[in-house]
């Protein structure tokens, strides 16, 4: 019988979640901005792998979207995420 070898480049997310800090940096926002926006209700979905939260990309598009269309509808002033 053949040897069953995996090839870890298979296995590679081409969107893979992002955790807090990893978001923030690519967000360019700090993590009690982030924490504000989630208990406000206005931060990103997320998942839970064990106790750290987890950002999906798709989440990640939806939040900048919704960010994009609060601070339109202020007219261009950006208190939609400060």
């Amino acid at each position: 019988m053949p040897e069953l070898r995996l090839r870890p480049d298979r296995f590679q997310v081409a969107d893979p979640s992002l955790t807090v800090d990893e978001f923030c940096a690519a967000e360019r926002i700090g993590r009690s901005q982030l924490y504000k926006q989630w208990r406000e209700g206005r931060g990103p979905r997320y998942f839970l792998n064990g106790s750290h939260r987890r950002i999906s990309h798709e989440a990640r598009i939806e939040w900048r979207h919704r960010m994009e269309l609060a601070t339109e509808t202020n007219g261009g002033n950006n208190a939609a995420t400060e």
